[in-house]
């Protein structure tokens, strides 16, 4: 299990081959589900030019880890990957990775 809060973008499929080669996943899973969240440039019908996510350090982390334990705990999961965005986005950049093996 990987999370990781983060101010710098990333590639979101860079960073899941990424993960998939570290975990030594290769051979031992039968699905793969990710989902990928990207900040749009439109709300409610206005434009959006950027955003700025704050977040509280230490607790974050703690929450996502707290989330993840509990669906290993709940289903038969091999692995789980969270990557979260915080500090000011762009449209069309990646905000949260989420991968989970099984």
């Amino acid at each position: 299990m990987s999370v990781r809060v983060q101010c710098e973008p990333f590639d979101p499929w860079q960073v899941l081959a990424a993960h998939r080669a570290d975990a030594g996943l290769a051979g031992k899973y039968g699905a793969t589900t990710v989902f990928v969240g990207t900040l749009r440039d439109f709300n409610q019908g206005q434009a959006v030019s950027g955003m700025t996510l704050e977040h509280y350090p230490g607790m974050t982390e703690r929450q996502l880890e707290r989330l993840c334990s509990e669906a290993r705990n709940r289903w038969n999961i091999l692995d789980v990957l969270v990557v979260h965005r915080y500090g000011p986005l762009d449209p069309n950049e990646a905000i949260v990775l989420v991968a989970v093996w099984a």
